[in-house]
């Protein structure tokens, strides 16, 4: 379901955006796990998850965790639209309103992009027409040392995911925390990347511009202020030419205005142009437009005069 991965899409990237400018063990239910000092850990499956490596960002209005575990290519991306001790549920954090919802995602491998996402239970019965989604997200931000420049909290979830055969699926992730992970604040990320983009006829200014390979796509986004985006995606493998977005999964263009889903518009019809490719030195370049509307489609958006330059 395209409606889940653009979500997905969304959170990726929050999650590895901002966060790039950087054995198994079953657990018994009734003990309680002390996560080593610099370890995001959760359990699901009957098994827990224990990150090889972990990074944190805090900036202004938002703090973003992403931890993965090399051994089997899955990791976990977490966004609480704050900067403060606290603890974050999608009905405080609604009640806020500032442009910002909670952003909670699992994937299974670094190549899957059918992966697990959390939402708030008004979402998935209005945005996805699922009534019996139990929504058990809570993350809990327990100290933020400035000094040492380290962070501790909880957190777990639901998350939704269309498998395989395009059918919709739970999966429960409980027990999360993270003990005494570093973070780092107001980075820039300095490059050579160049983007540029009208939205709705105004000159769209990045402040930011990088690229990641993930999931065999290549990720290109233009960053605008602490989250404002656009995003182009497309297959990792892509060759010189020209190619149709708004169908399928392949090519994807979408433009998000905060972090909140009523905010994020995916392209209804579009076109990508490859200029070049060269998968060795990992530069492309390219230029691309777009119509872009929200889900449901009760606003819309034109992206012209789209362009990149980047490596990744």
């Amino acid at each position: 379901m395209k409606k889940i991965y653009v979500l997905f899409v969304s959170i990726l990237t929050v999650g590895f955006f901002f966060n790039s400018c950087s054995s198994d063990e079953s657990v018994d239910d009734e003990v309680v796990v002390d996560t080593a000092a610099g370890k995001l850990q959760f359990d699901f499956d009957g098994q827990t998850f224990v990150s090889t490596s972990v990074q944190a960002i805090i900036e202004d209005d938002y703090i973003s965790i992403m931890g993965l575990r090399s051994s089997k290519g899955d990791f976990i991306v977490i966004t609480v639209p704050s900067n403060k001790v606290g603890t974050y549920t999608w009905k405080n954090v609604s009640n806020q309103n500032k442009g910002w919802d909670l952003r909670l995602a699992y994937s299974a491998s670094s190549t899957d992009d059918s992966s697990f996402i959390g939402l708030s239970k008004e979402d998935a019965n209005n945005e996805l027409g699922i009534s019996d989604y139990e929504d058990t997200a809570t993350v809990t931000i327990t100290s933020i040392d400035s000094k040492t420049k380290k962070l501790s909290g909880t957190f777990q979830f639901t998350g939704i995911r269309s498998n395989s055969n395009n059918k919709l699926e739970n999966k429960t992730f409980t027990k999360g925390s993270f003990n005494e992970i570093a973070y780092t604040s107001n980075v820039p990320v300095v490059n050579k990347n160049t983007f540029s983009a009208k939205l709705d006829g105004t000159n769209f200014v990045p402040t930011s511009v990088t690229a990641i390979s993930v999931m065999g796509k290549i990720m290109i986004g233009g960053i605008k202020g602490s989250v404002e985006n656009i995003l182009v995606a497309i297959p990792s493998t892509i060759k010189k030419g020209t190619y149709s977005v708004g169908s399928g999964f392949d090519y994807v263009l979408t433009y998000s205005k905060d972090a909140t889903l009523g905010n994020m518009f995916d392209a209804s019809k579009g076109t990508i142009v490859i200029l070049s490719h060269d998968t060795a030195k990992k530069t492309i370049s390219g230029t691309f437009t777009a119509s872009l509307v929200t889900y449901p489609a009760t606003v819309k958006h034109e992206i012209t005069e789209g362009a990149f330059n980047i490596s990744y």
